[in-house]
């Protein structure tokens, strides 16, 4: 209660500790109450929540495994490493391939005559047009007499709006300043060429106007050229440093030339590449899906638990999601998968047992085995439309998804806190308003006291003013 709360005036009573108790005694029953009821409400939300998590995690190792590329990916492995990087799509054939990198490929790059001079940065050239051509494309650009040193000159070329994939910077060296051109693609296609057309009308330059034609004839700082590579002997090119279908599915990247088989240097080194079945991530995904179900089933023992020495309960002893869950899950992975092929028709055929306790083992030698084996007949049993990772999934979205049971659980109690939140505000405002009542019938008990005080004074005063007769009488 806001204001100055003081000790009764007419009763010296502590009229605050009165208060104060009667309001204790009013609000503690109930503020426990609340109290316990939103740490329940807590306490379940946090166990739903976990045992969403890791169901949720259950569903992303499930669909490591059930997607429809999970048993198509392709590995790509070569002998010797460094020299190329290979990427495969699920139409590549497994087998193996010799290839040696001849040569990479280059951009084009020219460079200008030199400027001298100490204001050789700063030289305004004169106006004049400059044609560039790129890829059998060319284009135009209008220089003019104020904006012509070689540093406006590379900015132009740059801001063209037509340009054809030609960059231009200036470069600076203890001969000088000059233009240097280079194509943006790399290839023989991509050369660049540049003719030169100006009006003379630059700044005096030894003693004449200066001109574009100062730039001069470009010369070649570093030549166009094709990458060039050798499959199995067959010799193939490419403007860029990828090779994409030149085997079926494939696509190849050279990063480095092939060394030398000797000091002759008239051979180079050849590496071999394996294309094969990505059966390392499928192991990989296998072991994430033991280990994840595992969790889900060490999650659901705690939450559910009951100690009978100490007589506590795990939060979700006793609720029926949990053990719908756990019920419904290890009936799934005992039933027969439609259309699994012998050997591996069960997960048990891959090595993969319960545990008495609920869990499930690995075997990994037998893991491997199979998946070295019988590749596609692990991937039907996992990945096919009847699939171990369908009817898990679709399991796990009744339990996780949208309308799962566990999400509307945790809507429910979601809702309830938000409830309880406003039971506690509307409580709040109730215990202040009867504060001030308590306070206020307080207060008027001490003001009636201070009356009845002041009355008795009065009386007892007029009684000690009356005369005394007993004295008269001796007289």
């Amino acid at each position: 209660m806001s204001g100055l709360k003081l000790p009764g005036v007419g009763s010296g009573f502590p009229i605050q500790s009165f208060v104060d108790a009667v309001v204790s005694a009013e609000r503690t029953p109930k503020e426990q109450q609340l109290a316990r009821r939103a740490n329940s409400i807590e306490v379940q939300l946090s166990a739903y929540g976990g045992l969403k998590s890791v169901l949720d995690e259950f569903k992303t190792a499930l669909k490591k495994l059930g997607d429809e590329e999970a048993f198509q990916k392709r590995s790509a492995r070569f002998s010797e490493s460094g020299f190329l990087t290979a990427k495969a799509d699920k139409s590549a054939v497994a087998g193996s391939y010799s290839l040696v990198v001849e040569q990479l490929a280059e951009a084009h790059k020219i460079g200008s005559d030199y400027i001298t001079g100490e204001n050789a940065k700063s030289l305004q050239l004169g106006s004049g047009t400059l044609e560039l051509t790129s890829n059998g494309e060319s284009f135009s650009v209008d220089i003019a007499r104020d904006k012509s040193s070689l540093a406006d000159i590379a900015e132009a070329i740059n801001n063209a709006e037509d340009n054809k994939g030609v960059r231009a910077t200036v470069v600076t060296d203890d001969l000088g300043s000059r233009l240097v051109l280079f194509a943006e693609k790399t290839g023989v296609a991509n050369e660049v060429s540049l003719s030169v057309s100006g009006n003379g009308d630059g700044d005096d330059h030894n003693g004449n106007p200066a001109s574009l034609a100062l730039l001069g004839n470009f010369d070649t700082l570093q030549a166009a050229q094709d990458a060039r590579i050798k499959l199995d002997g067959a010799t193939i090119t490419s403007a860029t440093n990828e090779f994409k279908d030149a085997v079926t599915g494939l696509t190849l990247t050279a990063s480095k030339v092939s060394d030398w088989t000797d000091d002759s240097k008239t051979e180079r080194k050849a590496t071999t590449l394996t294309i094969g079945y990505d059966k390392t991530s499928v192991e990989t995904n296998l072991k994430g899906f033991v280990e994840s179900f595992n969790k889900v089933m060490s999650t659901i023992k705690q939450l559910t638990a009951y100690n009978a020495e100490t007589q506590k309960a795990g939060p979700l002893n006793g609720d029926g999601s949990a053990r719908a869950i756990t019920a419904q899950i290890r009936a799934l992975l005992s039933e027969a998968v439609e259309g699994a092929v012998s050997p591996v028709k069960s997960l048990t055929d891959l090595g993969i047992t319960t545990k008495q306790d609920g869990t499930i083992e690995l075997d990994a030698a037998l893991l491997k085995k199979q998946v070295d084996e019988n590749f596609e007949k692990v991937g039907l049993l996992f990945a096919s439309e009847k699939g171990v990772a369908e009817k898990l999934d679709d399991l796990l979205e009744g339990f996780v998804g949208k309308e799962g049971m566990l999400t509307e659980k945790d809507k429910s109690l979601r809702e309830q806190m938000k409830k309880l939140e406003k039971e506690a505000d509307a409580f709040t405002l109730r215990m202040e308003e009867f504060e001030a009542r308590t306070y206020k019938q307080f207060s008027a008990m001490d003001i009636a006291v201070a009356r009845m005080n002041q009355q008795l004074n009065s009386v007892v005063s007029a009684f000690e003013s009356m005369p005394d007769f007993n004295s008269w009488r001796k007289k």
